[in-house]
């Protein structure tokens, strides 16, 4: 029998004293789709204030190494660029919302470029590089640190926009709700102070949920925070259960991940056991340039079957000025650790790297509570179905940040009324001293291969995780939002009794068209399924207006 799912509305055992801060817009996460939304906001002249958890370089969208992928080359086009997503999506993707993602992107090339994004080129042409998945030369780079790059630019433009300020070190601890609406967030700062922040809308723009599985390609902060909190605030959860697990990722000596970009493969990089077989020709015809839960479930099988923990990626075979230009990070990096991709294949393996499902929404970022969006990696547009394409996450986040940001600043003017007083929670059960290990080992049963008696074992388990904190308790906060993201992943991949994308069920190996269909949960409501994430209103690919980032 599963375990009911979280119902509190509060984590907090008693209520701090506050500061009011009242805004038009508030924009919770400061990656690319955050800093994106509250240009798009600020444009339309609304004041916005952007939360962010770290300081304001530190994001998953800073890490992004690969590229951004649009049509750019005469051969392509924002057609094939659909086709191909929906492909890797394995028929769970919103057909309008990969229309609006492939037809936007060109032209929001040009204009980060205009913006002085240094992408590189080829004459006077983008540079196009090639990644799984894709059937053409479609990925826009810097190097191998394309969302450093991105989110450089946008810090700047943010820090020269009058109308928007920034508050770092902030944790959004609880959504705010009256009338049935969300009108802003409690927020703790890394000072202990409290704060009560008004809105008449809301960006939510936290950041996926890596970090729940120990090793991964993300930053230790992202553990569906936003995800928990948008839940206990009534807001609708999509498709959980699609985690997407890169196939290669360098531990580091210190013990963290570190992503080796998906454009090493592209760029002609082979996968060999530790023993030197090459094994992903025999395991699917596409070979290394696969999807990447299908490299992902090869590499699994070729560890298993050699009883090994890790393969080796070998770019050894290319021209050493080739290794050096395009992945000059990763050289220097790997370096460090003593490995020369020059001359050393590297050692890598699967581990967490991005979150399909999340905060259900619109084309334009709305949710089914009114004034709260959400872009990005916490928001499910049905983008990216049941397994993300490469290159397409930080394309989601310029183009999905920028619609949510302009949406919410539609809500100027409204008025807030005073936030409904939230319940006080129940004080419960102790947290782990290392809640993290405790945490990632449980979500192994979620991982690359699952089944239901696992799940069902680390879902009790988590029913037994720490459910409420008190307000000078900042780890335990975190760690109570990170359990209430985790039970959301495994109750959802319990429910699903298929495979398919990035959810491999073992004792349920075969995709099953009775499953063409997303899982909606929601609190103190019974799990849904739906056959599509249909937006609530129909919005056209077609931009209308003036574009929000000049």
């Amino acid at each position: 029998m599963m375990e009911a799912l979280p119902t509190q509305r509060c984590i907090l055992q008693r209520m701090p004293s506050v500061r009011d801060r009242s805004v038009d817009v508030l924009v919770i996460g400061a990656g690319a789709a955050g800093l994106t939304a509250a240009l798009a906001a600020a444009a339309h002249g609304v004041r916005v204030l952007v939360l962010a958890r770290g300081s304001l370089p530190e994001s998953n969208s800073a890490w992004a190494q690969g590229g951004i992928a649009a049509a750019l080359d005469p051969a392509d086009s924002p057609g094939i660029h659909v086709a191909d997503t929906l492909t890797a999506g394995a028929g769970l993707c919103d057909p309008a919302a990969v229309a609006v993602l492939a037809h936007e992107a060109p032209a929001l090339m040009r204009e980060l470029a205009m913006l002085g994004v240094p992408f590189e080129r080829d004459a006077d042409q983008f540079a196009l590089g090639l990644e799984g998945g894709h059937s053409r030369r479609r990925i826009v780079h810097v190097g191998d640190a394309t969302g450093r790059a991105v989110t450089q630019v946008l810090i700047e433009r943010v820090r020269a926009t009058p109308l928007i300020s920034v508050r770092e070190q902030a944790q959004a601890v609880e959504l705010l709700t009256a009338d049935e609406r969300v009108v802003g967030v409690l927020v703790r700062q890394a000072d202990g102070s409290w704060w009560r922040v008004l809105a008449a809308a809301t960006v939510l723009a936290s950041g996926g949920a890596g970090a729940l599985y120990g090793l991964t390609s993300n930053q230790p902060t992202a553990l569906g925070e936003g995800i928990a909190l948008a839940y206990r605030a009534g807001a609708e959860i999509a498709d959980m259960e699609f985690v997407q697990f890169h196939p290669t990722v360098y531990r580091t000596r210190a013990g963290y991940g570190f992503l080796i970009t998906e454009a090493a493969r592209g760029e002609g990089g082979l996968l060999y056991t530790p023993t030197g077989r090459r094994f992903m020709p025999a395991y699917d015809p596409r070979a290394e340039l696969a999807p990447r839960d299908v490299v992902t479930r090869g590499i699994v099988a070729a560890m298993q079957e050699e009883g090994c923990d890790h393969v080796l990626l070998d770019l050894t075979h290319l021209p050493p000025d080739q290794i050096e230009h395009h992945f000059p990070t990763i050289c220097a990096r790997l370096r460090a650790d003593g490995i020369d991709p020059v001359r050393d294949p590297i050692p890598v393996a699967p581990a967490a790297h991005y979150l399909m499902g999340g905060v259900r929404t619109d084309l334009s970022g709305a949710t089914n509570l009114p004034g709260l969006f959400a872009a990005g990696e916490v928001a499910c547009t049905g983008v990216h179905g049941a397994n993300r394409l490469a290159s397409n996450s930080l394309l989601e986040c310029l183009v999905f940040g920028r619609r949510a940001g302009e949406a919410a600043a539609a809500y100027r003017g409204r008025a807030v009324p005073v936030p409904d007083p939230l319940p006080i929670a129940p004080i419960s059960t102790p947290l782990p001293a290392d809640w993290r290990s405790a945490l990632a080992e449980i979500m192994r049963a979620a991982g690359p291969l699952r089944d239901g008696a696992t799940l069902r074992r680390a879902l009790a388990r988590l029913a037994e995780w720490p459910i409420s904190a008190g307000p000078d308790e900042a780890d335990r906060i975190t760690a109570v939002n990170a359990g209430v993201t985790a039970r959301l992943i495994v109750t959802a991949a319990l429910l699903r009794t298929e495979s398919r994308g990035g959810h491999f069920r073992q004792d349920y190996p075969q995709s099953e068209e009775a499953w063409r269909k997303h899982t909606i949960l929601r609190r103190d409501a019974e799990p849904a399924f739906v056959p599509t994430i249909a937006p609530p209103t129909a919005v056209s690919h077609k931009r209308q207006g003036t574009h929000a980032l000049i």
